[in-house]
């Protein structure tokens, strides 16, 4: 699947809802690609006493559905004001996260704008055990 269609299913899934206590939810989607070849949707969560990231959430629909390991993640973001999309590079917590689903998703391919994709080893400095001093 190439990197544009990957957004643009990103781009369908945000929604922006604010909640009675004024939080935004929505207003970042995730979508994963399975190694399997089945697309995985998320949005961001935020509230009082806790949050969830647009990643982190397709991932657990990937999990829900019995799969761990992927091919490829894009996370979306609009800017209201100019109307513009924009490609949101994971944040710690999320690429933290996708190691430990699985090792395997370290070759996974983590997409950073329409013609640039990084994988996620490359995204996560001194991912490798640590070797035992002597």
């Amino acid at each position: 699947m190439e990197n544009i269609e990957l957004i643009q299913l990103a781009e369908k899934a945000l929604k922006r809802h604010v909640d009675r206590s004024g939080r935004l939810h929505g207003d970042v989607a995730a979508a994963v690609l399975s190694r399997n070849g089945k697309v995985y949707l998320g949005v961001c969560v935020d509230t009082p006493g806790w949050g969830l990231c647009a990643e982190r959430s397709a991932i657990a629909a990937m999990i829900t559905d019995g799969e761990y390991e992927f091919e490829k993640v894009v996370a979306v973001w609009r800017d209201n004001k100019s109307n513009k999309l924009v490609v949101l590079p994971p944040c710690g917590h999320c690429r933290q996260f996708m190691q430990n689903v699985s090792e395997g998703n370290l070759e996974a391919e983590v997409i950073l704008s329409k013609n640039k994709n990084l994988l996620l080893r490359d995204l996560i400095p001194f991912h490798e055990w640590p070797e035992y001093l002597d």
